[in-house]
């Protein structure tokens, strides 16, 4: 296990080995030659369990936040919808995926959530797999391919033992939860990354994130590998085998509100006024109302839209409003000077905003028109949306 310590060396490591672009150097072959043996290592394993650390230190946002549980990787079944099945362990959950569903149990509740009908974007937002084992066995040959991805490699010592540094930077891209490839950035934003390698095993040890022009870091650390571990019992893997202690959660269904219902009145603050606002003050205006929440990639991604909305109909008789009930006035603050949202801003603890306009995601838009009428309920659709505002304004 890393000591903190050890955790500052590799972090220091990692400011202070710049990056080099890849391409046709002396060094060239010799680096990706590497990346591919670690990337042909990863796949080449069969199961895999280590113990998952994951923490966010965001200094521009005054955050952090800390994560670790048991991991426990299958490959063995590569014809299925992902390629693996896995389960997560840690003091207060688990979470199991056996192929077919995935099931969330709760140790101190007691209850188990089932999830079926799953995608591939259904295990984006697992907390076990981001910048997992997985996602490396997944994006490494991407990486190797992509020429526009500078790449290099280097050497380090922590505590007497020789590691490879990997590096590679992207501009504009970071890879999914799966690494099967990129989810984009609206805002222009270069990510480096540094994945520090066992040289005598190939395996990882640590992946650092970090934000050119940024303090904020995610760190990885993947403690303890085991190349070929005991499987869990077989039983493990299904609900059915934990009904004698747990019981099945009963899931509520949350439906949005619909086009052509009475937009719920509602009494929140206003971020920048900080008076209260009501949404029947503005009765004769058409509204869009964003629900979002503060740690939201695609809440990010959606301000530049909506800041293009609320300047195309920049007039008395249109307004948006980001509503945010979950998080406080500081992170909102935070949230809305390193974003530079343009719109109005409403906030509270009324959980029953949510409730009653079915806000079961984020980010989620409602849109208004003058008779206080819903006409699109949804995601940011902003060519939709703009259609509807034009026919209504």
């Amino acid at each position: 296990m890393i000591n903190k310590c050890n955790g500052l060396i590799s972090f220091l490591v990692f400011l202070l080995f710049p990056f080099t672009i890849y391409g046709a150097g002396a060094n060239a072959f010799d680096d990706l030659a590497s990346f591919r043996s670690v990337a042909e290592k990863i796949k080449s394993l069969k199961r895999i369990s280590y113990h998952y650390s994951r923490e966010f230190t965001y200094p521009s946002e005054n955050y952090y936040s800390k994560s670790e549980g048991e991991m426990f990787v299958d490959f063995g079944n590569e014809s299925d919808l992902v390629g693996f099945r896995f389960q997560y362990w840690n003091a207060d959950t688990f979470c199991i995926f056996n192929n077919s569903e995935i099931f969330d149990g709760n140790i101190k509740s007691k209850t188990i959530n089932i999830s079926n009908k799953l995608k591939k974007s259904s295990f984006e937002g697992r907390s076990p797999l981001y910048n997992s084992i997985i996602t490396l066995r997944n994006i490494l040959p991407l990486i190797i391919e992509d020429e526009n991805v500078a790449k290099s490699i280097s050497d380090t010592t922590i505590a007497n033992k020789s590691y490879y540094l990997l590096k590679f930077e992207t501009q504009n891209k970071l890879p999914n939860y799966l690494g099967t490839g990129f989810s984009t950035t609206t805002k222009e934003l270069r990510f480096y990354q540094t994945l520090i390698v066992d040289k005598k095993s190939l395996l990882p040890l640590t992946l650092l994130q970090s934000i050119g022009g940024s303090g904020d870091l995610n760190r990885t650390d993947f403690i303890g590998i085991k190349k070929d571990p005991v499987q869990p019992p077989e039983t493990s893997w299904y609900y059915s085998s934990y009904l004698k202690e747990y019981k099945l959660e009963k899931q509520q269904v949350i439906t949005s509100i619909k086009a052509g219902q009475v937009a719920p009145d509602f009494s929140l603050v206003n971020y920048e006024s900080n008076l209260k606002e009501n949404l029947s003050k503005y009765k004769g205006h058409i509204i869009l109302l964003e629900f979002w929440i503060k740690n939201c990639g695609y809440c990010i991604e959606a301000v530049s839209k909506l800041n293009a909305l609320n300047n195309r109909y920049n007039s008395a008789n249109f307004k948006i409003f980001g509503i945010n009930t979950e998080d406080s006035r500081n992170a909102i603050s935070l949230f809305i000077t390193n974003n530079d949202v343009k719109y109005s801003v409403l906030w509270g603890n009324n959980v029953e905003v949510n409730k009653n306009y079915g806000i079961g995601s984020f980010p989620q838009v409602v849109l208004i028109n003058k008779a206080g009428v819903v006409i699109y309920s949804g995601h940011l659709d902003t060519q939709k949306i703009s259609e509807l505002i034009d026919k209504s304004i």
